[in-house]
């Protein structure tokens, strides 16, 4: 049985063959849906912020299958379909019915340890404040002129911020070198070039469990930074990333290209390879962020 759920902050819409059903997203409504539900089910959800998590969670430990997709992959099938109306309800029957033709090519779910876990939501919660630092920053250039006595209350803000940001940084780094495989990765991963100890966490808290991907090509892809080739007809074929995975891990693989054509000489030599070639510097870049994506799967699975 094919199970469709869509997930929001408060609510479950659940599809199960043509019976549609509504239940709390709390624990109680969790366990009260998994009670309910047919042990041969197959359930298919959205990967909606951290909301989709606690039934993934419950629905894997009691032994059902469970497939977490990417909201582009339903938007682009929505598409094909021809659909007009967007409801919860609806939602959860395409869903059901995008499990039914595209099962055998997804993934199960599999849940994060929960150290990894943490601290992907710690380096989250502090990149957010970086954020939120800058934006105070400018608000404080605006408030010198307004009035001195607001300048001089809200000159502390930025700098807490700051303060915070790095206790997280320091308490989501304690958190993975509590768990030895991810004290392994990060280690492995500031042999990289261009990649320091904080890089290094950013890229292990965006990437997860490295050994979900079966290979360096599997793990470039998720990044983001492998290229999308389009032909069509006569037209040239034209090939651009594909930008699909998280935005914060191909950032962060951008700045340490970029240090390492500055300090390492293999990649410096590949970057002016490819400029001397007629490449834009920017593809180039983006060239030696895809090599050291790779090279980050091979130091931590080998």
């Amino acid at each position: 049985m094919n199970v469709g759920v869509d997930i929001s902050r408060s609510r479950l819409d659940v599809a199960v063959g043509d019976d549609l059903s509504q239940w709390p997203n709390t624990p109680e409504g969790i366990a009260a849906l998994i009670a309910r539900l047919p042990s041969s089910s197959s359930v298919v959800m959205e990967a909606t912020g951290v909301y989709y998590r606690p039934l993934a969670y419950a629905l894997h430990r009691a032994g059902f299958a469970v497939y977490v997709v990417n909201p582009l992959q339903v938007r682009s099938y929505a598409r094909s379909l021809l659909t007009r109306n967007k409801t919860d309800k609806a939602d959860a029957r395409l869903l059901a019915r995008f499990l039914a033709q595209y099962r055998a090519d997804l993934t199960p779910y599999e849940p994060l340890p929960e150290a990894l876990y943490l601290a992907s939501l710690l380096v989250r919660f502090a990149e957010g404040l970086t954020t939120q630092r800058t934006a105070s920053l400018n608000r404080l250039h605006a408030w010198a002129y307004a009035h001195p006595r607001v300048h001089g209350l809200a000159q502390a803000v930025p700098q807490v911020l700051q303060d915070y940001r790095e206790s997280l940084y320091s308490e989501a780094r304690a958190v993975v070198e509590a768990y030895p495989v991810g004290a392994s990765w990060l280690t492995s991963l500031q042999t990289l070039p261009g990649v320091g100890p904080t890089l290094a966490l950013k890229l292990l808290a965006y990437s997860g469990d490295f050994r979900r991907f079966r290979s360096a090509r599997a793990y470039a892809a998720y990044t983001g930074l492998t290229p999308r080739v389009y032909q069509s007809g006569e037209l040239d074929t034209v090939a651009r990333i594909s930008r699909i995975g998280p935005p914060a891990l191909r950032s962060s693989y951008y700045l340490a290209a970029v240090s390492a054509t500055r300090t390492d000489t293999a990649q410096a030599a590949f970057y002016r390879r490819l400029v001397g070639s007629g490449k834009p510097k920017k593809l180039a870049i983006v060239a030696v962020a895809h090599r050291l994506a790779r090279a980050a799967w091979a130091v931590c699975v080998r």
